[in-house]
């Protein structure tokens, strides 16, 4: 017998933007997988738990064997719907059924800390991924927020865009959003460039 996979969107990192329903089905999970960073937050004590790596198609693997036995939920960072390993778990594990419980993403966050709206804004991932939209985007006026990797950096696409002729544009950078590091950058993209910080889980915002 196989129960249905809870994949559940934790938000941002701090335990506070985990919602209540997000809440209840880890409690109700006999096992809990996901990245060893969401683990150590989010298991409570002395919950099964199973770490998952990069590999993905080896992920689905244990994923699946689990699921077999056990109320199993999974973990993912963010929103179950943006840029996420949820996705890719039902392409993955095609005849399995399951329940997506929806988090708050770092791009909400993002714009809750500059109090804007963000309905009209274009979202993009160089998390792990290129997407060579970007700058049209940009130069055709539009708002960009861009999830960012230690590849491509929040400089590196600065760079990019000046290259390409986008203009010296006004930038927020937002890194480790809901942690105690956290980090929020206002400036330009050319001012952005000669920055020295060293940005990591950043969530770029081009045009504010």
């Amino acid at each position: 017998m196989s129960y249905t996979i809870k994949v559940i969107g934790v938000g941002p990192g701090h335990q506070g933007y985990l919602t209540q329903l997000g809440q209840e089905a880890i409690t109700q999970a006999e096992v809990l997988i996901g990245a060893q960073r969401l683990l150590e937050v989010f298991a409570l004590p002395g919950q099964e738990t199973i770490p998952l790596g990069a590999d993905l198609q080896q992920a689905a693997a244990i994923i699946k064997r689990e699921n077999e036995a056990k109320k199993i939920a999974v973990l993912v960072s963010g929103d179950t719907g943006l840029y996420s390993f949820a996705t890719t778990l039902t392409r993955l594990l095609p005849d399995h059924q399951f329940d997506f419980i929806p988090g708050i993403s770092s791009v909400q966050l993002m714009f809750a800390r500059l109090q804007l709206p963000w309905q009209g804004v274009a979202i993009l991932s160089r998390h792990g991924r290129q997407d060579n939209r970007l700058a049209g985007l940009v130069q055709a006026g539009m708002i960009v927020a861009v999830l960012t990797d230690e590849i491509n950096t929040p400089q590196t696409l600065a760079q990019e865009l000046l290259e390409l002729g986008c203009g010296d544009l006004a930038v927020t950078v937002g890194c480790n959003l809901s942690y105690e590091q956290e980090i929020l950058y206002r400036g330009t993209l050319s001012s952005l460039i000669n920055s020295q910080e060293k940005y990591s889980n950043c969530v770029v915002v081009i045009g504010v």
